[in-house]
């Protein structure tokens, strides 16, 4: 299954400030967890052996896994430690930090105001947000569709810009300052295009950064209240938002930075790169996340017409691609999946659904170093 680019380990001297630039660690807010047992399903055994075995051989403080087979009742499991410093347990209700899975949220909103008539998919860039006329290329000439797709050719900071990196690395904090246009202004505009709109795919987001101010000017709403409106209350989210919050309860992240390893607390460059971020900020739970996807697969909250678009890979003159509206998919041996991965430096998360198996898989895990997923194909198979 396809990961994301995550930061790289970049040498020189700079590396030094990086224990100067993490923050205090806070230390949690005692509460009540969720009181969600699983132990009794009939799968318990086999699961949780297959939990532990994943979450030792990839180093990860903590992980949570929840599976849900075609006629078989959900099952879900959390090991480890959602906090080292205070040796706080993982919970499976704990929020984790959802990275790209964040796109498909944003993406079923843009689907949403789609059906009520307010966007349109071929609607030009140029059109939607006029201010980034003569400093994004071709803006007459990309689609909203090729931004939900990663067809638009848009460069993006995150993953091929080294000062992006190294200023997000070297002094988080002015990253975390910075307003969605600020970023924009300064590692985009101006920038040439990849590749012409539509020719091929190249994952960049930015194109999710300009889709959160279009789905605030369209609904003259933050793009908090747009999940909530469209979201977050039609089935009853509880623990899922985007703007900047305290985070103290949040499972942190972790990350062999060194390569020596030894993990470092990477929690306050995860902040700065996603918090409040269209393209990676949302914060969510297992528990959520699974609900979300029951309710997307099922038309609860977009038309099943319109989730049908969502799993439609459009065409590329120039390669191939797996991804369609904010949603990406893998061919497995049980079937195609459709989810998305979520990738922090501090966090590996894992949401797909396979719809000839009616079986879906969630693995959170705060080690941002990747891991391989795939003994879930077994799990969600077994007779």
């Amino acid at each position: 299954m396809k990961r994301k680019k995550t930061l790289p380990v970049l040498g020189g001297a700079w590396l030094m400030l990086l224990a100067c630039t993490t923050d205090q660690i806070p230390q949690p807010v005692a509460e009540s967890g969720s009181s969600d047992n699983y132990h009794n399903h009939p799968r318990q055994a086999d699961y949780q052996a297959a939990l532990q075995t994943f979450s030792q051989k990839w180093n990860c403080p903590g992980s949570i896994m929840l599976l849900k087979r075609a006629n078989e009742s959900v099952w879900a499991d959390a090991v480890g430690k959602a906090n080292l410093e205070y040796q706080t347990d993982l919970r499976i209700s704990d929020q984790f930090r959802m990275g790209s899975i964040t796109k498909t949220f944003v993406a079923t909103v843009v689907m949403k105001l789609r059906e009520q008539g307010k966007l349109q998919l071929d609607d030009k860039l140029a059109t939607l947000l006029p201010e980034v006329m003569g400093k994004i290329p071709n803006a007459e000439r990309i689609t909203l569709r090729h931004m939900l797709s990663h067809t638009s050719g848009i460069f993006d900071p995150t993953n091929d810009d080294g000062q992006y990196q190294l200023a997000l690395l070297n002094n988080p904090a002015r990253r975390t300052a910075m307003s969605t246009d600020e970023v924009l202004a300064e590692y985009v505009y101006g920038r040439p295009l990849d590749f012409k709109p539509g020719d091929r795919y190249s994952y960049s987001n930015t194109n999710y950064w300009l889709i959160g101010k279009l789905i605030e000017k369209q609904t003259g709403q933050s793009l908090q209240q747009a999940l909530e409106q469209f979201i977050v209350k039609p089935i009853g989210l509880k623990n899922t938002y985007i703007d900047r919050r305290d985070d103290r309860n949040v499972v942190r992240g972790y990350n062999n930075f060194y390569a020596n390893g030894k993990l470092m607390d990477v929690t306050t460059f995860d902040r700065a790169d996603s918090d409040g971020q269209a393209n990676g900020g949302l914060i969510s739970t297992a528990g959520d996340l699974f609900a979300f996807s029951n309710a997307l697969f099922s038309g609860k909250l977009i038309s099943l017409t319109s989730v049908k678009e969502m799993m439609t890979v459009p065409p590329v003159r120039q390669g191939t691609t797996e991804y369609g509206l904010g949603l990406d998919s893998y061919e497995s041996p049980i079937g195609t999946a459709w989810g998305h991965n979520g990738t922090l430096l501090g966090v590996d998360a894992n949401w797909f659904y396979f719809p000839d198996k009616q079986a879906t898989y969630i693995i959170l895990a705060n080690n941002g170093g990747g891991a391989d997923k795939s003994f879930v194909h077994d799990l969600l198979s077994r007779e």
